[in-house]
């Protein structure tokens, strides 16, 4: 909700997709927004049960049990146990303490190929497959505002994409990350560990030229071993005070 209210004060959300929705963690938060068009898009069918039970009253919800990506094509998702159970991607996983027991069949399709409402706000967490899905948006990216995308620096599932992989795509789509909220969990990453998050893009339509020109600066600045450093040792945070002040002139 950070990232989404970043968003707000640059521009009006009347509507979003959540793709990768899991058991529907946000209804009750996404009820209070009064949005015109909540999407979830889930392609458990356990889990997309489990959203349409808590969204079976609300006219302004929509869920579809599939997954997205970048072609239409029937696909397998691995399902990660119990707690776990939100790890769960059509990639497959790296070895870790996390069991996948169980895999299913699902169906993907591109965004750009399902007739849907037009849509201010993407919030994408699938677990690495990201870029899949971006792919998928094709021309029908450049209608959104805001993308909330989920991030990682490292591959915890085979052949997922890199956070600096993602940014590229993006800034080559005309989005630049404004905010981030990012966890760092291993400072020299590896291919079990590193740094992950939440990342906020903007449609560059939404920003002046200087602010792009900071936003780069500040992925740069933002997203390298110093700053992980200083993230994950460092009490005062002295680089993320510094960095707010910059980012405010």
């Amino acid at each position: 909700m950070n990232l989404f209210l970043k968003a707000k004060s640059i521009s009006d959300i009347n509507s979003l997709i959540h793709i990768g929705g899991h058991k529907g963690e946000e209804v009750q938060e996404y009820k209070k927004l009064n949005l015109k068009n909540v999407i979830y898009v889930e392609p458990i069918k356990e889990f997309a049960q489990e959203i349409e039970n808590k969204t079976k009253n609300l006219d302004n919800f929509t869920v579809l049990a599939i997954g997205l990506g970048s072609e239409d094509k029937d696909g397998e998702i691995n399902i990660a146990e119990g707690y776990h159970s939100g790890s769960s991607s059509i990639f497959a996983p790296r070895p870790s303490s996390i069991e996948f027991k169980k895999k299913e069949k699902i169906i993907i399709k591109k965004y750009s190929s399902l007739s849907l409402p037009h849509i201010d706000l993407a919030i994408i967490d699938t677990q690495g497959y990201e870029l899949e899905v971006l792919i998928g948006f094709e021309d029908k990216i450049n209608n959104f505002k805001f993308l909330i995308v989920e991030f990682s620096n490292y591959e915890g599932y085979i052949g997922q994409v890199t956070y600096t992989q993602l940014n590229n795509f993006l800034n080559d789509a005309n989005f630049f990350m404004v905010s981030q909220i990012k966890n760092v969990k291993k400072v020299m990453k590896n291919e079990n560990a590193g740094s992950y998050g939440d990342a906020l893009y903007v449609n560059g339509s939404l920003l002046t030229s200087k602010r792009i020109f900071i936003s780069k600066l500040h992925f740069l600045f933002a997203n390298n071993i110093i700053s992980d450093l200083i993230s994950k040792y460092s009490k005062l945070n002295t680089y993320k005070l510094i960095a707010k002040k910059f980012l405010r002139k």
